[in-house]
C-alpha cells in the first residue's frame, strides 16, 4: 500500500510545472557582454508523409522564434540539422527543410545553411566552422529549454559565445496538472544521461 501511494504521488508531481520546472537541467553561466552578430537554430528532426518531408511541430517552433529574432536583430539566421545515420543522401535536411521554410515566409533574411550535422556536438563544431568563415563568434542560439544546457556546452567549447532563446512549453499555472509537463519527463532524464555522456566523451 505505501509503495501504491508513493508511486502515485511521484506520478501527481511529474504532472505539476512547478516540479518538472525543477528537474530541468541548469543553463550554463550567463556571459555578460555578447554581441550576437547571428541567429542559430538547432533542427529538432523530420517526418515523412506520403513520401513527402517537413519539420516536426517543435522544429517549426523554433524555427519561428528564431526568424523572429533574426528579423527583430537584423540579424543573419543559421540554421543547423542533417540527417540521422542510415538515411539516403538524396533526402533533405533538417537545414534544407528549415531554409525552405524561412525563403517562403521570411524572403528578407538571409540564411546560411549546415546540413551535414547528426548530433548536438556536430551542430556545434560545423556551425562553429561557418560561422568561422563569417567572421561570427556571437550568437543568440534557439533550442529547446531542455536541450540548451547540452547545446550551449558545446557551443562554447568551440569558442561560440552564446545567449540562450527559447519558447516555453510548461504553462504558467505552476500547480495545476498539466499532461505537457508530464510528457516533458522523459526528455528531462534523457538529457541529463546526454550531458553525462557528452562530459565523459567531449567536454
Amino acid at each position: 500500500m505505501a509503495l501504491t501511494w508513493l508511486a502515485l504521488m511521484v506520478l501527481v508531481g511529474a504532472t505539476l510545472p512547478a516540479i518538472v520546472r525543477g528537474l530541468l537541467p541548469p543553463l550554463p553561466r550567463r556571459i555578460a557582454g555578447v554581441t550576437p552578430q547571428a541567429v542559430v537554430v538547432l533542427g529538432a528532426g523530420r517526418r515523412q508523409r506520403n513520401g513527402q518531408f517537413s519539420l516536426t511541430t517543435r522544429g517549426l517552433r523554433r524555427l519561428q522564434l528564431a526568424a523572429r529574432l533574426a528579423y527583430e536583430h537584423g540579424l543573419p539566421l543559421v540554421v543547423s540539422g542533417g540527417m540521422k545515420h542510415g538515411l539516403k543522401l538524396s533526402e533533405p535536411s533538417e537545414a534544407e527543410l528549415m531554409a525552405e521554410q524561412v525563403r517562403r515566409h521570411w524572403p528578407q533574411l538571409t540564411v546560411l545553411l549546415e546540413g551535414d550535422s547528426r548530433s548536438t556536438w556536430e551542430n556545434a563544431v560545423k556551425t562553429a566552422e561557418l560561422l568561422a568563415d563569417q567572421q561570427i563568434d556571437e550568437v543568440i542560439l534557439v533550442s529547446d529549454r531542455i536541450h540548451l544546457p547540452r547545446a550551449l556546452l558545446c557551443f562554447q567549447s568551440q569558442g561560440v559565445l552564446a545567449q540562450a532563446a527559447w519558447q516555453k512549453r510548461l504553462p504558467k499555472q505552476a500547480w495545476r496538472p498539466s499532461a505537457g509537463a508530464l510528457s516533458m519527463v522523459p526528455e528531462i532524464w534523457y538529457e541529463w544521461l546526454a550531458l553525462v555522456w557528452y562530459h565523459l566523451r567531449y567536454l
